[in-house]
């Protein structure tokens, strides 16, 4: 599916620089401008900065590599509760 028709930027290109970006780093703060740096492109009318959006948080929710899916721990959690 074509997301961007202005860049020619389809679904699985995104995918596939979401799953590149959180390969290189998992904590990366993901944002569609992101995306098309990665992609090479540029956005030009900006129309389908909500749907890259929405793809975006989808397939890096979906992935394995995805920052949500690895160990979280509160810095609070071995602290004492206060009374």
């Amino acid at each position: 599916m074509i997301v961007c028709s202005c860049s020619m930027i389809s679904a699985q290109d995104i995918h596939d620089a979401v799953s590149a970006l959180r390969t290189k780093d998992p904590f990366v703060v993901l944002t569609p401008g992101l995306i098309y740096k990665t992609l090479g492109k540029r956005p030009s009318c900006g129309s389908c900065l909500p749907l890259i959006t929405k793809l975006m948080v989808g397939y890096d929710e979906e992935g394995p590599s995805s920052a949500a899916s690895l160990p979280h721990r509160s810095p609070f959690d071995n602290t004492p509760r206060a009374r």
